[in-house]
């Protein structure tokens, strides 16, 4: 299970200005004081995470997308998937959403 603290919901105010994705890997620029809108590909209310988030080896995937590890090592990841180890290291790493 992941923690919904660093998640921000549609209609919650901006707190940090930056780079966001979705839990369908929409992605969004937004600045402090806007307002987290609904998805815009399903014009739904959704749940977002700033880019700079981290993800560990093991920690389920919450938001579909391009993720880079600490190695640079790529992959594309769906929602509900695990976090693998380093593709090149086979070692546990840590993730972001690839920019």
């Amino acid at each position: 299970m992941y923690s919904t603290k660093d998640l921000h919901q549609t209609g919650e105010k901006v707190t940090e200005s930056g780079h966001y994705f979705d839990k369908d890997g929409e992605h969004i620029v937004l600045q402090q004081g806007d307002v987290f809108p609904d998805c815009p590909k399903t014009n739904q209310p959704t749940a977002w995470r700033h880019e700079d988030h981290e993800h560990h080896t093991g920690d389920v995937v919450t938001e579909t997308g391009h993720y880079v590890d600490i190695d640079k090592e790529h992959v594309d990841l769906t929602q509900g998937e695990t976090f693998p180890n380093c593709p090149n290291t086979n070692q546990p790493t840590v993730w972001k959403h690839a920019q």
